[in-house]
Formats: structure tokens, C-alpha cells, sequence
């Protein structure tokens, strides 16, 4: 009998799993999203041009104009004089457009008033049009009294345009990298990492390594610290949930944008789709919702500044104290802030076909504690540390099935902000003999 994918696996005591297939199902509905709004969008987008939509002679009026002749009849220079006594100048260009039922006459030349600050400028446009030639010009099959005779370039349309495209490429490439790796075992996806390395110009970057089985702290020493010698990054940024919110925002309002398209076309023919105003108007309350999170995760992330994280020496080593210098920026009460240093144990295995990841928390020792702190703009908390890697610990470790990671974790806790958690990886190498 089949068995149904369960989102969440066993856990034992601290021990927590994850599923896989929920993950891979998740990364193929999230990028299938894009594409489907980004497609549908650049649809939208062409379908509203070509067919002339209200919204379209709206947003993009001269995309829609359909080109002609016209006869220059008569060229003028337009003056006008401001407050504070400057003069400015307009071309004027009289023509006449005889194109089936339309017959127009009248004074053109941008579809926006053109002011010049120079009279000679504005003179040389009108000396190139003379009486009596034909020259090309747009007009609206909406509106027989707009005629122009110089297009502007829309560049809402083609921003629009662009970010559809982006859309459509990013999930289409992501669609077919999560169906490749799609059910794939661990052995297959390490496959695919040793492959990727033995293309040359990849293993040409690579650095060799005296501990191969130790993760690089190259990455974690290449910025100096302001009081101490090296910053630690920061394992999650927090900007990556707030971009993740704001891109959530705009990929909701972009399918509530052709919900609304929808709907307004159908409500200019006099034949309203009920069933889709009311899909569109349960979109635009989840676009207010999505839009209130966004400014709320904004909102938090000014109130709770960054966090840095100095130390003295990298890598580590077991056995030895170190120094920590700890800062602290933002706006806020903080209830509570707690510095740890832990180690966790990750193994990657197969379970009949299932593959599975277990992460245990194997240490976890208190740096410092601090409560009922005030931050203040400008002045951020600071604090000197000290901490100590213990001696029978356990070194940073990866291999394609297990790994140790070494990491500090800050635990802030603050009025109004609600709890946050943000981490800084660390490499741990193996203990030294006391006489070297």
C-alpha cells in the first residue's frame, strides 16, 4: 500500500527531520508561481496593448497608436512668459490627417506639451517640417483628435516588460533545476557537487585545503573587526526574509493586477464576472495583507538594528579562551539578550527510500546574559566576552553524509519586536598538542 508524504518526520527528544519531497514540492510550487505570473503577465501585457484596453490606453497610451501620414499645413513657434519673467517656447505644427473616416486638423506635435528653455532649439524642430509635405505621424483609433508626430519611449512599458521577463526566465530555470534534482538521493546529489567540481574552471577556484574534511574559514576571516580582529558574518541575513516578504508582495500584486484586468475589461463590455470580481477582491485583501507584513518586517528590522560579532582569533581551537566583543544596534526595550555558543551534530542517511536529516544539539554552553536593556539610535550596546571552546570537543567537521557545526547565537528578545534569533558560524580545528 502506497504511503503518504508526511511534512514532518520523527523527532527524538531535540532531534528534528525534514522532509524532502515537501522541500523539492515547495521549491517547484514557488517557482512554478513565478513563471506563471511572469507568463501571464507579459500575455496580459501584449494582450491589453494589441487589443487597445482601457488600461492599456491608460498606462501605455502611446504604445497603442497606430501609425499614418499627415500633410504639414502650417509651423509655428509657441512663447509663453513665467513669474519670474522667462520665456519658453513650444513647436507647433499644424496638420491634417485623411485617413478613412477620420479628418482631423489641428495644432500637434508631442502628445505632452514640449516647453523649451531655448528659443533656438524649439526653432530647428519647427524648420524641419515644411507646408505642404507629408511626414509620418501616430494617431489613437480611440480618440480621432490625438495625432502626434514624435513618439516619447515608454519606459513604464518596458520596465514592466522586463520585470515579466525576469519572472518567467528565473522560474523557468528553477522549474527544470527542482525537477532535476527531484527525488534524488544523496548519493546523486553529491555525485552532482563532485561533477560540478571536476569542470575546470570551478577546480581551478577552489583552494586546496590541509584539513579536506573541515569546512574553509576563508570566508569568515576576510573582514577585519573594529575592535577585535576578525567580524563574524551572520548565517541568515535578515534582509533575505525581508526581500522574501517584499518579493512575496510583488508577485501577489502582479496576479492581483491581471485578476483586475480581467474584471475591468469585463465591466467596460457591460458583461461583469461576478465570480472573478469576487476572486479579485479576495486577492487585493491578501495584497493589503502581504503589503501591512511587509511594512511590519521593515517596521521591526529598523527598530532592531544589526548585530556584529567580533572574536580575536579564527579559526578556534579546543582547550583555549578567546575574547568576543558583542554590538548591539537599534530602537528598543530589550527584555532579553543571550549570547550561547553551541555544536550540533547533522547526518544525512537513507531510511528504507526515504533520505532523511537529523540535527542534534550535542553543546550548548551560555556566554553572557543580559536583560532589561535600552537601545538607543546612535548608540548601540557593547560588550567585551570571553569564551572558551572546550577541550574535548568535537572539531567543525562535513563530509557528503555528517557534519559538525560550530556556531554563536544571539537570542534577542524586545518590546514590541518580538523574539529574533541570528546566528554566526565559526570553525572549530582539531586540539593542538600541549607542546607544539
Amino acid at each position: 500500500m502506497a504511503r503518504w508524504p508526511r511534512l514532518w518526520e520523527k523527532k527524538r527528544g531535540k532531534r528534528r527531520t525534514g522532509s524532502p519531497i515537501f522541500g523539492s514540492v515547495g521549491e517547484a510550487m514557488f517557482f512554478a508561481a513565478l513563471l506563471f505570473l511572469g507568463s501571464i503577465g507579459l500575455v496580459a501585457v501584449v494582450a491589453s496593448i494589441a487589443f487597445e484596453s482601457v488600461v492599456a490606453t491608460y498606462l501605455f497610451p502611446e504604445a497603442t497608436y497606430t501609425a499614418g501620414k499627415c500633410v504639414v499645413m502650417e509651423t509655428d513657434l509657441g512663447e509663453k512668459t513665467l513669474d519670474g519673467g522667462d520665456t519658453r517656447y513650444q513647436p507647433m505644427i499644424l496638420v491634417h490627417v485623411h485617413s478613412g473616416a477620420r479628418d482631423f486638423v489641428g495644432w500637434t506635435y508631442r502628445r505632452n506639451p514640449t516647453w523649451y528653455t531655448d528659443r533656438d532649439s524649439a526653432q530647428k524642430i519647427v524648420d524641419g517640417f515644411r507646408p505642404g509635405w507629408v511626414y509620418p505621424c501616430w494617431y489613437a483609433s480611440y480618440d480621432p483628435s490625438t495625432v502626434i508626430l514624435r513618439r516619447s519611449t515608454n519606459f513604464t512599458l518596458w520596465i514592466i516588460l522586463l520585470v515579466f521577463a525576469s519572472f518567467a526566465t528565473i522560474g523557468t530555470i528553477g522549474m527544470f533545476y527542482t525537477l532535476l534534482l527531484f527525488g534524488a538521493s544523496a548519493e546523486r546529489r553529491s555525485a552532482l557537487a563532485k561533477s560540478a567540481q571536476k569542470i575546470e574552471l570551478i577546480g581551478d577556484l577552489l583552494p586546496p585545503s590541509a584539513y579536506p574534511n573541515i569546512p574553509s574559514a576563508e570566508n569568515l576571516t576576510n573582514s577585519p573587526g573594529v575592535r577585535l580582529a576578525y567580524r563574524l558574518p551572520i548565517e541568515v541575513s535578515p534582509a533575505w526574509w525581508l526581500f522574501a516578504t517584499l518579493l512575496f508582495s510583488l508577485v501577489w500584486s502582479g496576479m492581483t493586477a491581471v485578476f483586475a484586468l480581467g474584471a475591468i475589461a469585463d465591466l467596460e463590455r457591460g458583461e461583469p464576472n461576478w465570480l472573478l470580481m469576487a476572486l479579485t477582491l479576495a486577492a487585493v485583501a491578501v495584497g493589503i495583507w502581504s503589503g501591512y507584513h511587509f511594512l511590519r518586517q521593515i517596521s521591526l528590522h529598523t527598530r532592531v538594528g544589526p548585530t556584529y560579532i567580533e572574536i580575536s582569533n579564527h579559526p578556534l581551537l579546543p582547550g583555549r579562551d578567546y575574547k568576543l566583543h558583542l554590538s548591539q544596534a537599534g530602537r528598543m526595550h530589550v527584555k532579553k539578550l543571550r549570547v550561547t555558543l553551541i555544536c550540533e551534530e547533522e547526518a544525512t542517511f537513507l531510511h528504507g527510500t526515504d533520505v532523511r536529516t537529523e540535527i542534534a544539539k550535542v553543546y550548548d554552553a551560555e556566554v553572557a546574559n543580559f536583560r532589561g536593556l535600552v537601545i538607543r539610535p546612535g548608540t548601540p550596546f557593547e560588550e567585551l566576552l570571553h569564551f572558551q571552546i572546550p577541550l574535548s570537543a568535537m572539531h567543525s567537521f562535513k563530509s557528503s553524509h555528517n557534519a559538525v557545526h560550530w556556531k554563536l547565537i544571539v537570542d534577542l528578545e524586545a518590546k514590541g519586536a518580538g523574539s529574533q534569533r541570528r546566528s554566526f558560524p565559526i570553525v572549530v580545528y582539531p586540539a593542538v598538542p600541549s607542546n607544539a
